[in-house]
């Protein structure tokens, strides 16, 4: 039998556990980090050739100096949005379409928002990422990459704009199907980048097409399938 038998033995766990002090839970405050006040940029040494950029030029920062060239005369007529935060639809999980290519572009895209002094919000559920790093990313919201939680995450931060590009194939469809639902142009949030347009174009496969036949380009013959065919 022992020295206890099953109900005792019971009876004094749970006095051993009341007798312990209770465990104390508490949610973490969100961390914000704010972008510097002062530009600091990262500038590539000119590894090729000898151009160098006039003090206040709009130069593009790399080694190559055919591409230094080219921005010196490209970027002086690009209009510059006005924006001061951008939320950035991220990589999501990692799959066929969104894979890691879209978690280091994402992550570039960060460091030059940073250095433009331009808070980034970015919305990615996967932890294992290098987009998800707090130096990077003002806020970060862990958080499905879907049209109900792009919306909500739009209506909290009201940002000036959303990057769709750095998110792979769930970004681009979500940033589609915001547009058509008029949720950016409620919100007044522009889409920075590629339009939505272009995308829609290049999403679809007709409209694609369509857009080849008018600069002349040869498409190989296709159809779409609905309903399967019947002899």
């Amino acid at each position: 039998m022992g020295l206890f038998s099953p109900s005792s033995a019971f009876r004094w766990a749970l006095n051993s556990l009341s007798k312990r002090p209770a465990r104390l839970f508490h949610l973490s405050a969100t961390c914000h980090f704010p972008a510097p006040t002062t530009v600091a940029r990262a500038i590539a040494a000119p590894s090729v050739g000898d151009f160098v950029p006039q003090d206040g030029e709009r130069v593009l920062n790399s080694p190559s100096q055919l591409a230094r060239r080219l921005s010196a005369k490209v970027l002086p007529k690009l209009t510059r949005p006005d924006v001061r935060k951008v939320v950035m639809v991220g990589s999501g999980g990692l799959s066929i379409g969104q894979a890691g290519e879209f978690d280091y572009s994402g992550s570039q895209a960060m460091k030059a928002l940073r250095e433009e002094g331009i808070d980034a919000v970015l919305i990615n559920p996967n932890i294992a990422t290098w987009q998800t790093s707090h130096q990077l990313a003002s806020e970060v919201y862990f958080l499905p990459i879907s049209v109900d939680y792009v919306a909500y995450v739009l209506e909290k931060e009201r940002p000036d704009g959303i990057l769709l590009t750095f998110g792979g194939q769930s970004a681009l469809n979500v940033g589609i199907e915001l547009d058509r639902m008029g949720v950016l142009d409620r919100l007044g949030v522009q889409v920075l980048g590629t339009p939505i347009r272009t995308l829609e174009v290049s999403e679809e496969r007709d409209l694609f097409v369509q857009a080849l036949k008018g600069t002349h380009t040869f498409t190989s013959p296709f159809r779409t399938l609905i309903h399967p065919i019947r002899d």
